[in-house]
C-alpha cells in the first residue's frame, strides 16, 4: 500500500522509506568497494604500508559513514535524523564495509599475493631492529608477531578495528548529521 500525504488539499505520494539496515549494508558495500579500490591502486603501485595510507583509508570509511548516514536522513527519513539513528546508521555502515573488507583481506593474503604476508613480517622486523632492539628480543617479538600475522587473524581483526573507527567517525558525524524532527505533527506521531 502507497503512503500518500495531503498537502494543501492534494494527496502526494511520501518518498520511499529504505529501513536502516538496508541503507546500511548498501553503503557499507560502497564504503568496502572504494576501500578496497584504494588498496588495489596502491598495491598496482607498489606503495608499502605508512602512515599516510592509512590516513587514507581511514577518510574512505569516515566519507562513506558521512555519505550513507546523509543518504538515509534525506532520501529515506524525511531529513530528519535524531543522533542515535545517525549514530547506528554509522556503525552498521562500518560493521558491513568490516566484514567485506575482511573477505577481500584473506582472499588477497590466500590466493591473489602470498608472499605480501612474508613482506609484513620482513618489514615488522626491520621496525624492530631500527628501534634498537637486542636480536632476543626482536625473536620474542617475531614469534608473537608471527601467530598473529596469519590471512585469518588479519581479516578477524580489520573487522574490529573497521567498526572501532566507525564507530568513532560516526560519533563525530552524527553531531553534524542528525536533525531532529520539531514539528508539531512530529510531537504526536505515533511509534
Amino acid at each position: 500500500m502507497e503512503n500518500i500525504h495531503e498537502t494543501s488539499g492534494s494527496p502526494v505520494a511520501a518518498p520511499k522509506r529504505d529501513s536502516l539496515l538496508i541503507n546500511s549494508i548498501r553503503y557499507g558495500l560502497y564504503t568496502a568497494g572504494a576501500y578496497i579500490l584504494v588498496l588495489l591502486v596502491l598495491y598496482a603501485m607498489s606503495v608499502s604500508s605508512t602512515n599516510w595510507l592509512n590516513y587514507i583509508t581511514l577518510l574512505v570509511i569516515a566519507a562513506g559513514i558521512f555519505l550513507g548516514t546523509r543518504v538515509f536522513r534525506d532520501k529515506h527519513n524525511h531529513g530528519f535524523l535524531s543522533y542515535g539513528r545517525s549514530l547506528g546508521s554509522g556503525v552498521l555502515i562500518s560493521l558491513f564495509a568490516g566484514v567485506v573488507i575482511a573477505i577481500y583481506t584473506y582472499l588477497f593474503y590466500t590466493y591473489f599475493d602470498t608472499s605480501a604476508m612474508a613482506k609484513l613480517i620482513e618489514e615488522a622486523e626491520i621496525r624492530l631492529l631500527e628501534q634498537g632492539l637486542t636480536d632476543e628480543q626482536v625473536d620474542q617479538a617475531m614469534g608473537i608477531t608471527g601467530k598473529m600475522m596469519s590471512p585469518g587473524f588479519m581479516s578477524v581483526s580489520v573487522v574490529f578495528s573497521t567498526v572501532l573507527w566507525g564507530t568513532l567517525f560516526s560519533l563525530i558525524i552524527a553531531i553534524f548529521v542528525r536533525k531532529e524532527d520539531n514539528s508539531f505533527d512530529a510531537a504526536f506521531k505515533e511509534s
